[in-house]
């Protein structure tokens, strides 16, 4: 079950803006960012997760795939996307730890909770070096979905997640990219929020709440773009070159999806970043993310790739963000279906049936 108590209010003003915060010092085993309410809402209404069910089904059988150095190669290179098969893993492990983290909590099937704790031990147990390249970023991009999966099943079957702390506080945090200036540093912050998050650190939340703030007051432009990632093209020419910005749409989702999910993490603990100047920001590159999702040949670079851009309709955290800042583009896109990048069932988790 589920608890929403929250504990020890005070107030405090964090020095970046005009923010007022309310700081609810809430239980270590709350999960990250599921309420019960959420949830209880789910169990009444199984015909909306019965295919996430069916998967979990299949996958139960399914062994982690962990390595002792954890160093895979570079994402890009100077022709394309690398494939990198201890990358591939880390991803595939973390996806099927988290659904079936919901699926108990969905069914209260201790089956699924027993699954995902034996994948996220066999990961904790394993994992001696962290490569400072690509390695600390597929953890950056990877870790918070097993964070908020084990947030989920702690406590279940007498769990001893001794040896994940161990990975969160001895490996995990020091490969976070919090202070990078582009996608990397919100993806860090969503890790460091999703580590304190399990451990209750209250400090280090309140650190990357500002971290989160300020991130958005020098990410978001006037009109809302992203300046660092509409540029981003398909090869280690991050930048530049012939396809430059056919994946600026695409990073632009990738830039707030985390962004979203670490906003819902801080407030439900307090911390209402989504109120001030950055929350504001916020609401402003959401806009203009959705109305590129909408309408995409009025995205800059759609007519210099002839009119081809990647993950057009990556915006399954459009459900979050929607019910903060209420927008006409974004309803539609989500009305019309057919929306990705919904490794964490946002879909089903924050959209009204």
């Amino acid at each position: 079950m589920i608890h929403n108590a929250l504990r020890k209010i005070s107030v405090m003003i964090l020095p970046l803006g005009t923010t007022m915060l309310v700081h609810a010092q809430m239980p270590a085993e709350q999960p990250l960012f599921i309420t019960s309410t959420q949830i209880q809402a789910l169990q009444q209404q199984p015909e909306r997760w019965t295919a996430l069910q069916k998967r979990c089904d299949t996958e139960l059988d399914t062994r982690a795939q962990p390595v002792a150095d954890f160093s895979p190669a570079p994402h890009y290179s100077s022709t394309g996307i690398t494939h990198d098969t201890t990358a591939k893993n880390l991803s595939t492990d973390a996806g099927i730890i988290y659904r079936a983290a919901l699926c108990y909590q969905l069914t209260t099937n201790r089956a699924y909770a027993s699954h995902a704790q034996t994948m996220i031990d066999a990961w904790s147990k394993t994992v001696k070096t962290v490569d400072k390249g690509q390695g600390a970023s597929d953890f950056n991009f990877n870790l918070p979905q097993i964070i908020i999966g084990a947030s989920l099943v702690r406590g279940v079957n007498d769990w001893d997640d001794t040896t994940f702390r161990a990975l969160l506080t001895d490996k995990a945090a020091a490969t976070t990219h919090a202070d990078k200036a582009n996608n990397h540093g919100n993806w860090g912050v969503l890790l460091d929020a999703s580590i304190a998050a399990y451990l209750g650190n209250t400090q280090q939340l309140a650190k990357t709440s500002h971290r989160w703030q300020a991130l958005m007051q020098s990410q978001v432009a006037d009109d809302g773009s992203l300046p660092l990632e509409i540029c981003r093209s398909n090869t280690n020419n991050y930048c530049g070159g012939a396809d430059q910005g056919i994946n600026g749409l695409s990073y632009t989702h990738y830039t707030l999806l985390p962004t979203a999910v670490a906003a819902e993490i801080l407030a439900l603990r307090g911390f209402d970043v989504y109120q001030g100047d950055a929350g504001r920001k916020l609401g402003l590159a959401y806009a203009r993310a959705a109305r590129w999702t909408r309408y995409p040949d009025t995205f800059p670079y759609y007519q210099s790739n002839d009119g081809k851009l990647n993950g057009i309709r990556n915006a399954a955290y459009f459900s979050i963000l929607q019910k903060h800042y209420p927008n006409p583009d974004a309803d539609t896109v989500l009305r019309e279906g057919k929306v990705g990048m919904n490794g964490l069932e946002l879909l089903m988790l924050f959209t009204a049936d």
